[in-house]
């Protein structure tokens, strides 16, 4: 049996449906009554409750933990990780984030923190270390639809994003393959705001990435809760400093190449406002 906490956010969905898929035993932790792949086990709770988190992790071998950021994610993240040990979990795979431990990026930081409590209690596992997701361009979605730009700090400097759904293959195949170890994944390309924004264009949405200060991009997301923007602009300028290189991880463990961004934005070009996809 294994356990997928953080199966509804972008990577534990897909992770939830491919393991249901390939016919594993699978269990969900969720918040709420959920409509997820028939079969799939579900125990309604919160991972900060050790009631519901202790009936969830029962009969489990292996857990995915993928939490969404904010502020009380390491808590959350460590109690999962004590209640695990305590259950003779054999095998944790957590989606991490790249960068040393004294990343500049205090949700980076967070990640280490919480890897060095997992090393700590003696569970075989898998850190899987992505970037940004190409699924995080449709935040600005909308914007692009209804006004053709979008804003960045980053200018020029190119990128590494994955899809997160390679992601959760890599996930699945750590999960149903035993592997272990640190992983950085990265789609096949490192690529610019502004060259994204070419693309776009050449799918018929005329698009242009506006380069901005730090200041006026916090500005631009006011409203947005405060650790949220701050991860924004520390990952921006954390790009900025520390180039960005993509490697083959995605293509050696799937043993197939990782999706592209160009049929990322193809599938989803009519959210972008793109004439065709």
């Amino acid at each position: 049996m294994i356990l997928v906490i953080g199966g509804t956010g972008t990577t534990g969905r897909a992770v939830l449906h491919t393991l249901h898929a390939h016919g594993v035993p699978t269990r969900a932790l969720v918040r709420t009554p959920r409509d997820l792949p028939p079969g799939v086990q579900q125990i309604v709770g919160d991972a900060a409750d050790p009631g519901p988190l202790r009936a969830a992790l029962t009969g489990v071998a292996s857990v995915f933990l993928a939490m969404g950021n904010g502020p009380h994610q390491e808590a959350i993240e460590s109690g999962v990780v004590t209640e695990a040990a305590r259950a003779g979990v054999g095998h944790l795979v957590k989606l991490s984030a790249p960068g040393p431990a004294d990343s500049p990026v205090a949700i980076a930081r967070l990640h280490h923190r919480v890897e060095d409590a997992v090393r700590a209690s003696g569970i075989a596992h898998t850190f899987l270390r992505p970037y940004a997701f190409f699924q995080n361009l449709l935040f600005h979605a909308d914007r692009i639809r209804a006004t053709g730009w979008f804003p960045a700090t980053t200018a020029d400097t190119p990128l590494n994003m994955v899809d997160a759904r390679d992601v959760a293959d890599v996930a699945v195949a750590a999960l149903t393959r035993k592997i272990t170890g640190t992983h950085l994944l990265t789609g096949p390309e490192a690529i610019s705001y502004p060259e994204i924004a070419t693309r776009l264009t050449a799918l018929g949405r005329p698009t242009r990435c506006a380069t901005v200060t730090a200041e006026q991009l916090r500005t631009d997301l006011h409203g947005a809760p405060t650790w949220l923007v701050d991860h924004v602009l520390e990952i921006q300028h954390m790009a900025t400093t520390h180039p960005e290189h993509p490697n083959d991880t995605v293509a050696h463990l799937l043993a197939r190449p990782p999706r592209h961004l160009d049929d990322f934005l193809h599938e989803h070009a009519t959210a972008f406002g793109a004439a065709r996809g």
